[in-house]
């Protein structure tokens, strides 16, 4: 029998609440029946220890069947998400009320103290969770950054750079659109899309196609509007989504365009940055003669910069793919990256990785699909506009 993803979400989250439920009235008994070992610092030890021992068997069994009911990396995430914000403050409440519960004479020992503060805790944890599913993945944000150039390249006025990263929808609705006609109207010079503009499966891309052509056809700069192909980009499907448009993919090749008095080279690579073609293209954009011109390098994966010479004369290096991690924590950041770039330059915004090379990192205006969860934490999405030169 083939079960559907939601149907092993919905399945492990409950088995776990469960579980849960199960340890905790497991312990309470263990306390009632072994007061006197209970009293001490050894007794709590043991039972924490055996609840612990207990949970990670259970987890790493489930975890070993999942692997069998293709469950990926991104569907492991999921159900840890899940346990962390329905599971943990599911199993809060019942610590708090575990004095009122009573089984025969004799009630659940009450939690008090360090423990009661601690189930409260467990229990916020559902808050977060609704905020981080629900509320921050929709908190579009403008980011805005001045790019210093080189006083030969600077031109009468900053050249204004809109960007817009890993829109990566299933289904464009009126979040997209937004996203889009917010963009446009801040009137950029020059759009450049990094990649990952649709996630889903055959049939949602056959039902989704007009729509999808209709988004970026509201896409429209004196300089062009540019697209590199991203993770979760078919470059079949994404010629369907472009025809007609005035966006152009760029597949490993260099362009040469104009706004205002400025002279822009654009070099767009392919997925695999480190790859022969690629790797021409970005020193086709290094070596190109010519000393006025703006260099951008535009790319999915960040990467790409680290692959650049030092002290290069490419001015710029425009990325997503990273979506700042989508959750990042205080002190810590993002806590996955997919990248290799220092951790700060993933987490997004426009960095200088100290010799030169100078590269901006999109958030970007969606999240992972498929069996990801819908999930940002501190890491709201974005749109971005870039001022190259001169701030106004």
């Amino acid at each position: 029998m083939v079960y559907t993803f939601e149907t092993i979400v919905w399945a492990s989250t409950a088995a776990d609440v469960a579980a849960a439920l199960v340890l905790l009235g497991w312990a309470s008994r263990w306390k009632r029946q072994q007061a006197a070992l209970g009293s001490t610092i050894l007794g709590r030890l043991t039972r924490a220890g055996v609840i612990t021992v207990v949970a990670l068997v259970v987890f790493v069994a489930k975890l070993a069947t999942l692997g069998r009911t293709g469950v990926n990396f991104f569907g492991l995430i999921h159900l840890i998400y899940l346990d962390i914000v329905v599971v943990i403050p599911l199993l809060g409440l019942a610590l708090l009320g575990a004095g009122r519960v009573r089984r025969g004479a004799a009630a659940l020992p009450e939690v008090a103290g360090r423990a009661r503060l601690l189930a409260v805790g467990m229990c916020l944890l559902a808050l977060v969770g609704v905020y981080a599913s629900w509320i921050e993945p929709f908190r579009l944000q403008l980011e805005t950054a001045t790019v210093p150039l080189a006083p030969e390249r600077l031109g009468s006025a900053a050249l204004r750079v809109g960007v817009l990263a890993d829109i990566q929808t299933t289904r464009v609705t009126e979040y997209e659109r937004d996203a889009l006609d917010r963009l446009m109207a801040l009137s950029p010079d020059l759009i450049l899309l990094p990649g990952d503009l649709f996630q889903g499966e055959p049939g949602q891309f056959e039902r989704e196609l007009p729509a999808l052509r209709d988004l970026v056809a509201r896409l429209s700069a004196p300089a062009g509007v540019y697209f590199v192909l991203g993770d979760t980009d078919q470059q079949e499907r994404v010629a369907r989504i472009l025809a007609g448009t005035e966006v152009r993919l760029l597949v490993n090749e260099v362009v040469r365009t104009t706004a205002r008095d400025r002279q822009i080279t654009i070099g767009g690579i392919e997925l695999n940055v480190e790859s022969p073609a690629a790797q021409a293209t970005i020193r086709q954009l290094e070596t190109a003669a010519g000393t006025d011109d703006l260099r951008v390098l535009l790319t999915h994966r960040p990467d790409a910069a680290l692959t650049m010479p030092p002290a290069t004369r490419i001015d710029l290096v425009v990325a997503g793919h990273t979506h700042g991690g989508q959750v990042q924590l205080p002190i810590v950041g993002p806590l996955l990256t997919l990248s290799n770039v220092p951790r700060r330059v993933a987490a997004g915004g426009l960095h200088d990785l100290g010799d030169g090379r100078r590269v901006y990192v999109s958030r970007g205006v969606g999240v992972e699909r498929g069996q990801a969860p819908r999930l940002r934490f501190l890491c709201p999405p974005e749109i971005t506009l870039l001022q190259l030169g001169r701030a106004p």
